[in-house]
């Protein structure tokens, strides 16, 4: 098992020379590069209190590094129980399935099963918990509800994404998966085919209170992914702390699937749209052509990195500053977040409120009416 492992850590590693998490990312308003907070370099715990032996339930959100944790951290921690085949289906069982299919207390009795038969706390994964990106928000209530049938006692984890970045990394998806409209439309949430994406999805503070009322507080942890992104090695010696695991020394702290650049998402939308069928453009204008996920790979393997030799991305872009406008249209939903963050959200660059200085407040037009 040991063996099997580094081979796949190794692997994983070969591939993720591209794009790398040990670097300093924070971005509030143009990238920053330059001295780390010595605060974010401490080893901070992820929850409040440790719940020794409950299960550890990674809920998403999408595009918040979920496939790096499944294939090279979950794996690889000692003394936890992941990744059964079974384990897998019963959870994406709990996060799509219709309402008349799925059992409850069947469930139980599985995860009740396999928590007996292990050593450790089972830790189980699945971004889908957390909602449908092109379904209604209300599938990730649906399923709080229901893990909470299932297991009361979990610990959850949920990681959260600066909303500018999120809904480009989102856009990506979208084209990757057949999509042909622009950054700026997909945002709009007007008339986009196959898609009930909204932005009051990214109202993170919603269904995290929501977890918040049904397992209690010191049971959910939020971390934003930047934190993940930028200080790896902190947060996977927290999370093997919080599960009295070891983790093994050869997990990669870079990631292979990086977005593709402006341009080449726009030869790719551009095919998308005239050959490729799905349901984002169920009729595409000339003809449907087979193998349109191994055009996507083509153009990310050979002619995404040609492009970005070629191409130099303007960070003070039109489409950049349109999302940093969305992103702070969610301040006080942020705000609201930061009750059940343990970590700085401003600190990496999350729109917060204007706190309005008591000097100013002091002399504002409406008081000195009052005063007058």
């Amino acid at each position: 098992m040991t063996a099997r492992r580094s081979e796949t850590a190794r692997a994983f590693g070969e591939l993720s020379r591209r794009e790398g998490f040990g670097v300093n990312r924070r971005d509030t308003g143009a990238r920053l590069t330059g001295q780390q907070n010595p605060a974010s370099r401490r080893v901070r715990p992820i929850y409040r209190v440790r719940l020794a032996d409950a299960p550890l339930v990674h809920i998403g959100y999408h595009k918040t590094a979920s496939t790096w944790l499944q294939f090279c951290v979950f794996p690889g921690l000692s003394g936890a129980r992941y990744g059964d085949l079974l384990l897998r289906q019963l959870v994406r069982n709990l996060a799509t399935a219709p309402d008349e299919q799925f059992v409850a207390g069947g469930c139980r009795s599985i995860l009740e099963h396999y928590a007996a038969l292990s050593g450790g706390p089972l830790v189980l994964s699945d971004e889908a918990i957390s909602g449908s990106l092109w379904e209604s928000s209300e599938t990730g209530w649906r399923s709080a509800k229901r893990l909470h049938a299932v297991l009361p006692r979990a610990r959850i984890l949920i990681l959260v994404r600066r909303q500018d970045d999120m809904l480009r990394s989102i856009h990506g998806q979208y084209v990757n998966e057949g999509g042909t409209r622009p950054l700026r439309d997909f945002a709009s949430g007007r008339e986009i085919e196959g898609s009930r994406f909204a932005l009051r999805h990214l109202e993170y503070d919603r269904l995290v209170g929501r977890y918040v009322e049904l397992f209690g507080a010191e049971r959910v942890s939020v971390v934003p992914y930047e934190y993940l992104r930028s200080e790896p090695a902190d947060f996977l010696d927290a999370l093997a702390d919080l599960l009295g695991a070891e983790r093994m020394a050869e997990v990669p702290v870079t990631w292979p699937n990086r977005s593709l650049c402006a341009p080449t998402l726009w030869l790719l939308r551009r095919w998308n749209r005239l050959f490729r069928a799905s349901r984002f453009n169920v009729d595409p204008l000339i003809r449907p052509l087979p193998g349109g996920r191994r055009v996507r790979n083509l153009l990310q393997g050979c002619i995404d990195p040609a492009v970005r030799q070629f191409v130099w991305e303007n960070p003070r872009s039109s489409s950049r500053a349109h999302l940093r406008e969305i992103a702070a249209s969610f301040a006080e939903s942020n705000q609201r977040l930061q009750r059940f963050c343990r970590y700085s959200l401003a600190e990496w660059g999350y729109p917060l409120p204007t706190v309005v200085p008591m000097s100013a407040a002091a002399t504002s037009p409406v008081d000195q009416e009052v005063a007058d």
